[in-house]
């Protein structure tokens, strides 16, 4: 095998191994958004837990004023009682009490529902901070892998960036920027090997003249199809 060649396929396996480091790297934003957004879920949970429980403490404060709405109007009448001397007016007013006194039942009746829904709620916003609780320790974890990972890939990118500047020294400028083209032009692959007279990266047959060209190993041959520089 040329030399040159030998070098391109080291400076190539660098250029692929960069590549794939660097999609890697552009993958990391996304993943830390997935673990954000599971995250952001179940705090919704919570929050949405939260806002029920106020809800219906709210409720129970309502039906706490109506009930002493009434008791007050039950005082008010029966005070009434003492001062007429109607008896229609008595009886009418007991009737008022007595319907007010329906409605306290009633109300107490609500009142107790929502108390025990209270209950029901408190538990599933115990059970939803569980879940947080956890969830938050799992993605922080994530995040923090990420974090790492994208530290260890940057240093990995820069270690072969390096190696292949020593490489590329040591090869011609015409060739390299021959490579260079190729390689970003033909996804990542610029050097193919021949086999059975075909080149492994279009999967072509080159001509006879081309074929004897590469297994003679004197100068660098590119593939008559896809323009790839071969070897054999």
């Amino acid at each position: 095998m040329l030399p040159e060649i030998e070098q391109l396929l080291i400076i190539q396996d660098r250029d692929q191994k960069i590549t794939k480091l660097n999609s890697d790297i552009e993958r990391l934003p996304l993943e830390e958004q997935q673990a954000k957004q599971r995250l952001k879920s179940v705090i919704e949970s919570v929050n949405s837990a939260e806002s029920e429980i106020k809800g219906n403490e709210v409720e129970i404060s309502k039906i706490e004023l109506d009930i002493d709405t009434r008791k007050d109007s039950i005082i008010k009448l029966k005070n009434q009682q003492l001062e007429t001397k109607k008896n229609e007016e008595f009886a009418a007013m007991e009737h008022s009490i007595t319907n007010y006194q329906d409605e306290i039942s009633k109300l107490e009746d609500s009142q107790l529902e929502l108390m025990e829904k209270g209950e029901k709620l408190n538990t599933s916003l115990e059970e939803a901070n569980d879940i947080h609780a956890k969830e938050q320790k799992v993605v922080d974890a994530e995040l923090a892998i990420i974090k790492e990972r994208k530290i260890q890939f940057s240093k990995k990118i820069e270690e072969l960036k390096s190696d292949r500047e020593k490489i590329a020294s040591n090869i011609d400028n015409d060739l390299l920027d021959q490579y260079n083209r190729i390689f970003k032009s033909k996804k990542g692959v610029a050097v193919s090997e021949l086999v059975n007279d075909i080149c492994s990266g279009c999967h072509m047959k080159v001509t006879p003249t081309t074929a004897g060209m590469v297994r003679a190993e004197k100068v660098v041959s590119t593939c008559d199809q896809c323009g790839r520089i071969l070897y054999s």
